[in-house]
């Protein structure tokens, strides 16, 4: 939620008070929200975030929106094991070592991955290793336990499909346009077209 918008920069990402990043590269015109926590991702151009996000692990495509207290990618403890607590693998805090690196390294190259211009609701939960499909809609309060298709949109707990946003047509030739990587320049020439109906911005664009 935004009381008031910033002005974002185009090379800098605009972080909000609180929030910490590690590991993280951005792309740009990108914003994040107060307090959150996102360590080991990439964020890409005009991505934002609103307050209390959490992610690990995860690719942001472009053009994504993510209201308020969203987690994405959560790390899984080691449940097969004698112990799950983190004592056992990473226990510096508590005295303990050697930390288990392997262990830990293999967490991370569990990825995460949001597409194109996906909208995620307040409060959802996206566990780690899905692939979020171009154009989703993921519900408030929804918790996402398998990958989301292009353009659909999913709710409740665990995640199930409500509807499509488009017929698979436009679907298609929504994925051919693929306007998110359309340069600043274009952006800006056909900006008012983002506003058209669906049908008449697919007409004019398909064929660019």
């Amino acid at each position: 939620m935004h009381i008031d918008f910033p002005k974002l920069s185009q090379n800098e990402p605009t972080i909000g008070k609180g929030s910490k990043t590690k590991n993280t590269k951005f792309g740009q015109w990108v914003e994040l929200g107060e307090n959150n926590l996102i360590d080991n991702c990439t964020i890409g151009d005009y991505d934002y975030t609103g307050q209390y996000c959490f992610m690990q692990n995860t690719d942001l495509k472009k053009f994504i929106s993510i209201a308020a207290m969203v987690r994405i990618g959560p790390t899984n403890h080691p449940y097969d094991r004698p112990a799950q607590h983190i004592f056992a693998y990473n226990g510096a805090a508590y005295g303990f070592e050697p930390k288990d690196d392997e262990y830990l390294a293999n967490r991370k190259k569990i990825r995460t991955t949001i597409g194109n211009d996906v909208w995620i609701g307040h409060g959802v939960v996206i566990q780690s290793g899905l692939t979020i499909g171009d154009g989703a809609v993921i519900g408030a309060g929804a918790i996402v336990t398998h990958d989301v298709e292009p353009y659909t949109i999913v709710g409740g707990t665990p995640a199930k499909k409500i509807k499509d946003r488009f017929p698979d047509e436009i679907k298609a030739d929504l994925q051919k346009i693929a306007w998110w990587d359309w340069s600043r320049e274009k952006l800006e020439k056909y900006y008012l077209d983002f506003r058209l109906p669906i049908d008449e911005f697919v007409q004019k664009h398909i064929n660019d």
